[in-house]
């Protein structure tokens, strides 16, 4: 099973929540990039410190795409 952490992203123009694995430790301040896509996002806030388990995670899902 997948471990998950709720997380706020933003760009310069788009805010959005999302599920990020747990493995990358989102932090406030953190800049990630995504697959597929050149606008570096930061992390505003990590809503859940502690990891969910997720069975049915999606891993062709793109962090703030259409």
């Amino acid at each position: 099973m997948e471990h998950v952490i709720q997380v706020e992203l933003r760009t310069e123009t788009t805010h959005t929540l999302t599920w990020l694995d747990a493995a990358l430790k989102p932090k406030a301040g953190m800049v990630l990039l995504c697959k597929d896509d050149r606008r570096p996002w930061t992390v505003v806030h990590a809503y859940t410190m502690t990891a969910h388990e997720m069975k049915d995670i999606h891993p062709n899902w793109k962090v703030g795409c259409q």
